[in-house]
């Protein structure tokens, strides 16, 4: 069976410390159909160097040199140059790592769908410390996704969303100059015009660090 692709979209800024796990993890996964593209924020350190050795070595892995927008319009930035011809859609951080089954997981999820619906999946995370020691998880919320819940709260986590070529489509409408986060207003957008599922599984190891633009706030689960 012809899988569809996946396109990974990564924005990376100053992450060469950790990049380098997360990038391995990318190429581990067990989908077999998967692009990644990357843009680069501007970084000072040595991160565009060892993308370029990556992007040299595996032709699944295109960089995009760019000025620094910010984590959020560089993100909107991704999704403006993602490929059109992708099924679906992933979006990842730079100093996380994925476990192997983390994108065939999300398909399996959204392939019980429709691809006409706007789609949009997002799971729980297992939260680690700088040397991957697991801290506990990502709570689960108390009720399901909606737009009602979705205007109070935000549950889905950037790195664990997957959206289809519906959504990105929608999303494309019309990107807002301004976002409090780029994964809330995708579950805001697709919550109200098409579906969102939230898998219970984490697949995903969610690092805690110094340097996180934005950590994990809520209550730990342990």
């Amino acid at each position: 069976m012809n899988k569809g692709k996946v396109q990974i979209l990564l924005s990376t800024y100053n992450g060469e410390r950790y990049l380098k796990e997360q990038l391995n993890s990318l190429l581990a996964q067990d989908y077999p159909n998967i692009d990644i593209l990357i843009r680069d924020d501007g970084s000072k350190d040595n991160t565009l160097t060892l993308l370029e050795k990556y992007s040299n070595r595996y032709p699944n892995i295109i960089v995009v040199p760019g000025e620094n927008l910010g984590v959020i319009q560089s993100f909107f930035e991704l999704l403006r140059i993602s490929s059109s011809e992708a099924k679906y859609i992933a979006f990842c951080d730079q100093d996380d790592i994925w476990e192997k089954g983390k994108i065939s997981r999300a398909v399996e999820f959204l392939e019980q769908y429709s691809a006409e619906i706007p789609l949009l999946y997002c799971s729980q995370v297992t939260l680690v410390d700088e040397n991957l020691s697991i801290i506990g998880q990502s709570e689960i919320p108390r009720r399901g996704p909606s737009f009602r819940n979705a205007l109070v709260q935000n549950i889905a986590t950037g790195c664990t969303i997957v959206i289809n070529n519906a959504s990105r489509k929608l999303l494309l409408k019309e990107i807002p100059k301004s976002a409090l986060m780029h994964d809330w207003w995708m579950y805001l957008v697709v919550s109200g015009f098409g579906k969102v599922i939230y898998d219970a599984e984490p697949k995903i190891l969610y690092r805690q660090h110094a340097s996180n633009l934005v950590g994990y706030k809520k209550n730990i689960v342990a």
